[in-house]
């Protein structure tokens, strides 16, 4: 009902019209249409429910045979809802050439085997009904669907017409019949009462008896054929599930209305803004008349005001000149105010500077004393530290002397036991070996005293060979950057003798030109740039090569392509030192810089564009877009370049920088105005010739003493190396001599003796006894030098944090006396600033008294002038809204002396317009308040719309999980409204765990979909469902239990009408409720 009522508010709505009252109306219509809807829908929902629709029907069928019936002709007494099928009969249709299947009124089962025409049955259920040919998945075209060979095909479909919602019941009857013919060329439909007469042929009829018995025979939930059937068993995708949910709901046909609404809403709210519109236009034709009678009442009126606005511009005028005489006086007084504080702060600047060098020179001082503390602290940290590995070295002695004293001692421990188990011993030799123990303990004591010498000598030689390989890698790299300083110096010697004459370079790379020939030679990278550049101008030759003296050796290519070629050519004529190469797309011509280039207004000043001539385009535009020269002024004279930066308002617009050659000086106009001294700039070329010459004698004179040291250090390396080699040779030989010494002790030790056993006791006691004590001994002098080693660890921490602190100390002095000679270098900046600022202050306040002395006599004749107007009139308006106003008072009374209106006239009009308004403003009211209205309820729909999804989505997942759990299967689902999908995750009681639809048995997959079917039967009421070849891939316990269930489904629902098709014989048995139709084998089913 729901969505029947908006369907039927939206056909109103599309046959509204474009004009705005009809608009009006038709939302006054809509917005009654939705109250009673939603009236009608309450009522639904309070009184109407699918699980009372049998008591219901029954009801509405007890009151509605009371209605007085034309023709009662006989009926089975079952078939008691409107919209059930009674028959189907097809003629030349499909396979069928006549064909009549009778249906029972709640469950049956059409059975067949394959070609006996059970598909052409649904199809023909489908277009005779209304649906297209598409939604059978048999054909594309109606005309498909006629059997072959024949020119016509029949099909006629009788419904039921009894119960609730009857279709015209009185003159219609019990049933009724739906016939469509199909031909080649045509479709038509007639529809029938029970006694076979034709009552129309129209299909408005049909379609509003289908929306009266509420069938849809295009959706798949009520309807499903083969095609669809075997899709939907096959994937249970969840995009079909989420556009299955949708349909069987029919929330898809509630959402488009929804949205049909939505639309209308929009373009009677924009009907609204027109009557807005005519409503303001209505207003100012009001104001218009109104202002025209005013006219005519207020001309002497208008007179008086014209000659009062008069004389307050006047007064006006007066008081201006005094506010700005006052004005210029207050500027005067702050002008003085402002020159004593500079003043002020000239004399303080000049104290604070002072203050500041001694500082400075106190900063130094502290800087000197923390270098020698830090040298100090720095030699007694090496002391500790070579401590310190001297007792590193000691301890591990101490404790590998140790190790083989336990293990000695675990062995005579030993030996102890064996000789008190009375074993025999050997007593030769026992003298012997123990003398020999004697000399090698005495060999290894003297190689370790060796070793440990040689170690100590191995330390020290270490040290020295890493301070003699620091020194060798910083002469290296100082030796690679003085050969990279010569080579630049000798480019920049050749480069300036070719600049010597006017042309900045000449020289032209002939392999350059022979590359890039023919029809490629506007390709040509330029450059050097040099060659192409010419000063026009003499004198300023060597100002524009220091000006372009990044560039002059510089290349220039059009493309990446050509950059990367150009690079390897170069690369064969300079080596590594390779001129820039700059990527620009070349121009034909040159940029036209007349908009953007300053004028010389002075005399004796040039722009530096001028004196520089370039025929080749390229090269003169990558000039303007890098240095801009066509913004810098060249002048000879320094006041003429303070004049041009000092003072804002005489800096000539696109001004950057001002050039005084002669003097060495650079000027930059406000706000980063700047006046600095680079007389290193401009150097005349031979000059600078004789400097690099002379730098480069100095650098090769040093390379030589330089190349010496170096070979020194080189051979002090090579001989410290070999004597580390030696040493390191001697101290693995000593180590050698220990291990085997060792060996031969242990190996005497092993030697088993044969001596009386209390004198082998005693011995071995005694041996005990004194490699315990020797262990005590090494214990102790290995704690002795664990604490020294501590010791000098502490003094080691303690060294490095006073290095540390004096490191800081440092930085912050070096951070403070650079803080203040910044701020020094920033007080005489500003001291000059302020001198040119007092100098500038007290011109500019001689010149403000003689402008004060001008107003004030301004001010003495506008004040004569107001006086001869009349007296003072106060006024709150501007000079120029007082002159606006005078001439509007002017224009007014000109108006209307030449518009000669007729008071009557006007009036007449004026009562006419106000009585449009008032229609107009009452027509808006109510328009206004009706689209509110209907914005009101339509958010109201929405908002039910949304609860029927939830509900109809809660009802439908709980009837599927209800039946599968029938079989113990258990399932979940995810539900995306964004995405617009429907998950279903069935798991079969086999424990086989998946989610995939395709992953089940083709059993498993029938009884889920028929599962999901069940479930979207239960969300919507539909007089007859149609399910074709549900069990096509199940086995025979699968197809029984699915069986059960739809016949347990059929059972439920008595007012319903089920059909299911299969292919496969069934053991169904016919009950009052169920009815076996089987068709004949398919060469028969034409009969």
């Amino acid at each position: 009902m729901y969505i029947n009522r908006i369907s039927e508010c939206n056909m109103q709505n599309k046959r509204t019209n474009g004009d705005s009252s009809s608009s009006i109306e038709i939302a006054t219509t809509v917005a009654e249409e939705y109250k009673i809807e939603t009236v009608e829908q309450d009522m639904e929902n309070n009184t109407w429910s699918p699980q009372s629709t049998g008591s219901r029907n029954s009801q509405r069928s007890s009151s509605s045979s009371n209605l007085s019936l034309l023709y009662e002709p006989e009926l089975p007494s079952d078939f008691n809802r409107c919209g059930k099928v009674i028959s189907i009969h097809v003629e030349n249709f499909m396979c069928h050439e006549n064909f009549t299947v009778e249906f029972g009124p709640n469950t049956n089962f059409l059975v067949g085997k394959n070609g006996s025409g059970k598909s052409a049955t649904i199809t023909a259920l489908t277009v005779g009904l209304g649906g297209t040919a598409r939604a059978t998945s048999h054909a594309t075209s109606i005309t498909k669907l006629i059997k072959n060979g024949q020119k016509a095909a029949k099909i006629e479909i009788t419904l039921c017409n009894i119960g609730w919602n009857r279709f015209d019941a009185e003159h219609m009857g019990p049933h009724l019949t739906v016939v469509r013919h199909i031909r080649q060329s045509s479709s038509t439909y007639e529809l029938k009462d029970a006694r076979g007469r034709i009552v129309s042929r129209k299909l408005d009829d049909v379609k509003r008896l289908l929306r009266r018995f509420c069938i849809h025979v295009e959706n798949p939930v009520f309807v499903l054929n083969q095609g669809a059937s075997r899709e939907f068993l096959k994937k249970l995708d969840p995009k079909s599930n989420f556009t299955l949910l949708m349909k069987a709901t029919q929330l898809d046909i509630c959402l488009n209305d929804l949205d049909e609404c939505l639309v209308k809403r929009k373009n009677l709210r924009r009907a609204l803004e027109r009557l807005k519109l005519r409503k303001q236009i209505s207003e100012q034709l009001v104001a218009a008349e109104e202002e025209k009678l005013a006219r005519l009442k207020d001309r002497e009126a208008v007179k008086l005001k014209l000659e009062e606005a008069s004389n307050q511009l006047a007064w006006l005028a007066v008081g201006q000149q005094e506010e700005e005489l006052a004005n210029w006086e207050q500027m005067i007084q702050l002008m003085e105010a402002k020159k004593a504080k500079l003043k002020a702060a000239k004399a303080q600047e000049d104290s604070t500077q002072a203050k500041l060098t001694l500082q400075l020179s106190k900063f130094e001082e502290m800087k000197q004393q923390n270098q020698d503390v830090y040298k100090t602290h720095e030699t007694e940290l090496r002391e500790a530290m070579t401590i310190m590995q001297e007792h590193l070295s000691k301890v591990s002695n101490i404790r590998t002397q140790m190790k083989n004293a336990e293990k000695i001692l675990s062995e005579e421990q030993h030996d102890y036991e064996y000789y008190r188990g009375d074993y025999a011993r050997i007593r030769q030799k026992s003298v012997e070996n123990t003398d020999r123990a004697v000399e090698l303990k005495q060999l290894i004591a003297d190689r370790e005293a060796l070793v440990k010498q040689l170690r100590e000598e191995l330390l020290v030689t270490k040290e020295r060979l890493s301070s003699v390989r620091e020194q060798v890698n910083a002469r290296r790299l100082e030796r690679n950057e003085m050969q990279q300083s010569t080579q630049k110096i000798q480019l920049d010697i050749e480069t300036l003798v070719r600049n010597k004459t006017n042309k900045l370079a000449i020289n032209v790379d002939c392999a350059l030109r022979s590359k890039y020939s023919g029809p490629n030679q506007h390709r040509m990278p330029r450059g050097p740039l040099g060659q192409y550049i010419t000063a026009v101008n003499p004198k300023y030759r060597d100002l524009i090569v220091n000006q372009l003296s990044k560039c002059l050796g510089s290349y220039i290519a059009s493309s990446h392509e050509d950059s990367q070629s150009l690079r390897a050519l170069l690369q064969r004529f300079y080596g590594n030192n390779v001129p820039t190469i700059i990527t620009s797309a070349f121009t034909e011509r040159v940029y036209n810089v007349s908009k953007f280039k300053v004028q010389a207004t002075t005399p004796n000043t040039t722009v530096l564009i001028d004196e520089i001539s370039c025929d080749d385009p390229v090269v003169m535009n990558y000039l303007i877009d890098l240095m801009r020269i066509e913004t810098v002024l060249v002048t000879e004279s320094k006041e003429i370049a303070e004049f041009l930066t000092s003072d804002t308002e005489n800096v000539p617009p696109n001004l950057t920088r001002v050039l005084v050659p002669g003097l060495g000086l650079e000027c930059t106009p406000p706000p980063k105005y700047s006046f600095r001294s680079c007389p290193g700039r401009y150097v005349h070329v031979d000059n600078r010739i004789e400097q690099l010459q002379d730098e480069q004698r100095s650098l090769q004179e040093r390379a030589v003493s330089l190349e010496a040291d170096y070979n020194t250090q080189t051979e002090m390396q090579k001989s410290i190396a070999l004597e580390v080699a030696k040493k390191t040779s001697e101290i693995d030989q000593c180590l050698a001599e220990v291990q085997e010494a060792t060996q031969e002790i242990m190996e005497i030790g092993n030697t088993e003796y044969l001596p009386e056993e209390d004198r082998l006791i005693a011995d071995c006691r005694e041996r005990i006894e004194k490699w315990q004590e020797e262990r005590c001994e090494l214990q102790l002098k290995l704690d002795e030098s664990e604490d020294l080693q501590a010791q000098y660890e502490a003094k080691k921490s303690v060294e490095l944090k006073a290095l540390e602190e004096i490191t800081k100390q440092m930085e912050s002095l070096e951070a403070k006396a650079h803080e203040v000679s910044e701020k020094k270098r920033t007080l005489d900046s500003e001291l000059s600033q302020k001198n040119r600022s007092l100098q500038k202050m007290v011109e500019l306040l001689r010149n403000q008294k003689t402008v004060k002395q001008d107003v004030f006599n301004e001010l003495a004749k506008a004040r004569l002038a107001a006086e001869l107007m009349g007296g003072f009139i106060e006024t709150t308006n501007t000079e120029e809204e007082l002159s606006d106003i005078i001439s509007q008072y002017q224009a007014k009374i000109k108006q209307v002396d030449q518009l000669n209106y007729n008071p009557a006239e006007v009036e007449q009009n004026l009562a006419v317009l106000r009585h449009n308004l008032v229609e107009d403003a009452n027509r808006f009211r109510l328009s206004e308040k009706v689209i509110n209205d209907l914005r009101q309820v339509y958010h109201a729909n929405a908002i039910n719309f949304q609860k029927y999804r939830y509900h109809y989505l809660t009802m439908v997942q709980n009837n599927i999980q209800c039946t599968l759990e029938q079989r113990h299967f258990k399932v979940s689902f995810e539900f995306n409204l964004k995405a617009k999908t429907w998950d279903i995750h069935v798991f079969p009681p086999s424990g086989n765990k998946t989610s995939s639809a395709k992953s089940l048995s083709g059993g498993e997959r029938s009884f889920a979909t028929v599962s999901l079917l069940k479930g979207l039967w239960t969300t919507s009421d539909h007089p007859f469902y149609f399910l074709d070849e549900y069990d096509i891939f199940t086995d025979e316990v699968n197809r029984k239990l699915i069986t059960e269930l739809l016949i347990n489904e059929g059972q439920d629902w008595r007012m319903r009408q089920y059909c299911f098709l299969t292919p496969l014989d069934t053991e169904v048995v016919e009950s009052p409720y169920i009815r076996i139709l089987k068709l004949s084998s398919p060469n028969k089913c034409s009969s």
